[in-house]
């Protein structure tokens, strides 16, 4: 299927759902709220992957200008949920939904297991002159909001606050190693990697398997374990397991989702 021809369809996006979200809110900005709505559509795959966004038909549907949904389409680019791709003369830009084939997503974890997994090692190494407290802090966080969302699927924290925890901790475990060169090649991925965990929080989330839910909330904290224990070996592989974990279900709900659009 070509990018072109999967285009995003407009039922969820209407002039009604403005005024809806602007009862809730009145004080909320148009572009806010034409980011939600996207945001929202992306995360359920509303929007599939590779998906072009045509501002100008999104305008239309929601009954706005283009300047909020141009807004909110950059705002989705610096998010990492959207990439823009310019034309020849380098006029106008495209835009289109993150996507990566499920070769690309493989390289891409791999070379998480290898950023990331050296950085568990080096923080296990450094125990006794690291922010130990602050990773727990987030770990634990991590953890709390995987375990309200198995208790209260509605009420929980949203995929992208859980997302959010999660990716904030990964940052803050790259660095702590003050490896000026670990750090660089996290951040050049870092709007990809925010990408990624929202994928991978959603994924497991859709399957609402408990068992899984759990297994998610956990793993940070094994990781945090590890670190404090002084055991470099093992805080690489809990950070390992988890990447591989993650990796996975990506996966999984990748050929789950193309499958079904065939």
């Amino acid at each position: 299927m070509s990018q072109d021809s999967r285009r995003p369809e407009g039922r969820q996006f209407t002039p009604q759902s403005i005024a809806a979200a602007q009862e809730k809110n009145l004080f909320a900005r148009i572009s806010d709220i034409v980011y939600e709505l996207l945001e929202k559509a992306i995360f359920s795959s509303a929007i599939p992957p590779g998906s072009k966004l045509n501002i100008s038909k999104l305008a239309e549907q929601m009954g706005v200008s283009t300047s909020p949904v141009t807004r909110a389409v950059e705002r989705l680019e610096e998010n990492g949920l959207v990439t823009a791709v310019r034309s020849s003369d380098s006029k106008y830009r495209s835009y289109f939904v993150f996507d990566l084939s499920g070769e690309s997503l493989e390289d891409l974890f791999v070379a998480r297991r290898a950023i990331e997994g050296e950085a568990a090692f080096l923080c296990a190494q450094k125990r006794a002159l690291i922010d130990l407290p602050r990773l727990q802090q987030l770990a634990d966080q991590f953890q709390t909001a995987w375990q309200d969302f198995a208790q209260d699927l509605d009420s929980a924290p949203t995929v992208s606050e859980r997302a959010k925890i999660d990716l904030e901790f990964h940052h803050q475990l790259v660095l702590t190693t003050e490896n000026p060169y670990l750090i660089e090649m996290f951040e050049t991925l870092q709007g990809t990697l925010h990408y990624l965990s929202i994928r991978s929080c959603e994924f497991v989330a859709t399957e609402r398997k408990k068992d899984n839910l759990i297994v998610m909330g956990s793993q940070h904290v094994a990781i945090c374990s590890a670190i404090g224990l002084g055991l470099p070996e093992l805080a690489r592989s809990a950070m390992e397991r988890h990447i591989d974990f993650c990796c996975n279900r990506c996966l999984i709900n990748r050929t789950f989702h193309a499958a079904g659009s065939r």
